[in-house]
């Protein structure tokens, strides 16, 4: 799960990225709103947090742009902003939620994963990803088991996985996969390639299955049936 932060405070930016990396989600943080625009316009992620008072564009400006891009993901807006002129029109724009400053970060996290199980129909505290095969990924770790063992993914090949795991059944695009594993950065076609190979042989032969000249698409034990 790839979550993109807003937030100019450095030292909250830190903590909170810290808070959510060791929860197992890879986090984008920003400080200001030219550089939170760049990779916004650029780059996918699942779930938005947006600072509304920052350097640059604010987050009632960048929550706009999020929106024309995608208008079903969740956007948090967490500000010390306590007017109400300031939180309707967040809400207008279509923020999910308002959280307002100083919040727990167990507060957060809270609001993380009713977002997660509200939009995306998963639990991360109990669902656990049932592959076939003995194949199980645990959606609060982001890890991938074979009968209780532990297999190593590479950042990379969990990224993969869990966009895989997103689209169930659905066909990924390589541009999707560009964009989402490498955030649009410049990339060899064989690199893709070579990924994929690597978390097919990870998996059960035949569960990432090839659609010519489109992208791939994961199928599960329940799928084939």
């Amino acid at each position: 799960m790839k979550i993109f932060l807003l937030e100019d405070d450095y030292s909250l930016n830190k903590l909170i990225k810290t808070t959510l990396e060791d929860r197992g989600f890879f986090v984008k943080s920003v400080e200001d709103g030219y550089e939170a625009m760049t990779n916004i316009l650029n780059n996918q992620y699942d779930l938005y947090i947006l600072d509304i008072n920052v350097p640059g564009f604010d987050g009632h400006e960048v929550l706009k742009v999020i929106r024309e891009k995608n208008k079903n993901l969740p956007v948090i807006m967490a500000s010390a902003e306590l007017d109400i002129d300031n939180i309707s029109k967040a809400y207008d724009l279509g923020c999910n939620d308002y959280l307002k400053k100083p919040f727990e970060l167990e507060e957060l996290i809270l609001h993380i994963k009713y977002h997660i199980k509200t939009i995306f129909q998963n639990d991360i505290d109990k669902d656990i990803i049932d592959l076939g095969s003995g194949l199980k990924f645990y959606l609060n770790t982001q890890t991938l088991h074979k009968y209780e063992h532990e297999i190593i993914l590479t950042q990379k090949e969990k990224l993969l996985l869990t966009l895989f795991i997103n689209k169930l059944g659905k066909t990924v695009s390589f541009e999707m996969i560009h964009e989402y594993v490498w955030d649009n950065k410049e990339m060899e076609s064989v690199s893709m390639r070579s990924m994929v190979h690597k978390l097919q042989k990870k998996l059960k032969n035949g569960m990432i299955v090839n659609i010519r000249g489109i992208g791939y698409k994961l199928i599960t034990k329940e799928l084939q049936r």
